[in-house]
């Protein structure tokens, strides 16, 4: 399946779904807890990030600095238009009050929400909200997550690498490749004028990755 898409300067519709899984796999919601009906039901809201979490993003083990909690409403608001949207329990419990920042640029950023065996990521642009998904931590662990955003001017691909990769090579439409460094969140961000074509990364089982970044054709 192919990742999905959000303009990100689009907030009057606002856009949800920003992610995309790092393996062959569409960003799966999580899985929850079914009634008689089959349907996830409500999860409590978790109140501290599970020790599993804060392991494999440390980013979530860290003190709010004050930029971020600046950015929390932001959060929250993607968080919540999420939850409007997908069936109860999809989210895990996800808290946005627990939210920190795996990566900055500028006036964009990407921030990790810890669930209940759920991590969701929300996209800030030009300091607005923008967008999200959620998907099994387990899913993000061994297969990292990107998202592609179409921004004023170009593109911007971002996400979360597994643990023990350290970068991801994106090539664009013309066949110039760049081989862009993962942070000490394992996060990466990269825009291009360009139109782009696919990324490719390791992952931790020796596998390698490739996942297309090439625009479905707009609607007629």
């Amino acid at each position: 399946m192919k990742p999905r898409f959000v303009r990100r300067r689009a907030i009057g519709a606002f856009a949800v779904g920003v992610l995309a899984a790092g393996s062959a796999t569409a960003f799966a919601l999580a899985d929850g807890a079914t009634g008689g009906t089959g349907r996830p039901q409500a999860t409590v809201t978790i109140k501290h990030v599970p020790a599993r979490l804060a392991q494999e993003f440390p980013a979530l083990d860290k003190a709010m600095l004050a930029s971020e909690a600046q950015q929390l409403p932001m959060v929250a608001k993607v968080m919540g238009t999420l939850e409007g949207r997908d069936e109860p329990g999809e989210l895990g419990g996800a808290n946005s009050e627990l939210a920190r920042r795996v990566s900055e640029d500028g006036d964009n950023a990407e921030y990790v929400v810890p669930g209940d065996e759920v991590v969701c990521m929300v996209a800030i642009s030009s300091g607005a909200a923008a967008g999200g998904g959620c998907a099994p931590a387990s899913s993000v662990e061994s297969t990292g997550s990107t998202s592609l955003t179409v921004v004023p001017g170009g593109y911007e691909v971002s996400g979360i690498l597994p643990t023990g990769t350290d970068d991801v090579s994106i090539t664009a439409a013309d066949g110039q490749t760049t081989l862009v460094a993962a942070n000490a969140n394992h996060a990466f961000e990269f825009y291009s004028a360009a139109p782009l074509k696919r990324l490719t990364y390791a992952l931790p089982n020796g596998a390698q990755h490739e996942g297309s970044l090439e625009l479905p054709p707009p609607p007629h």
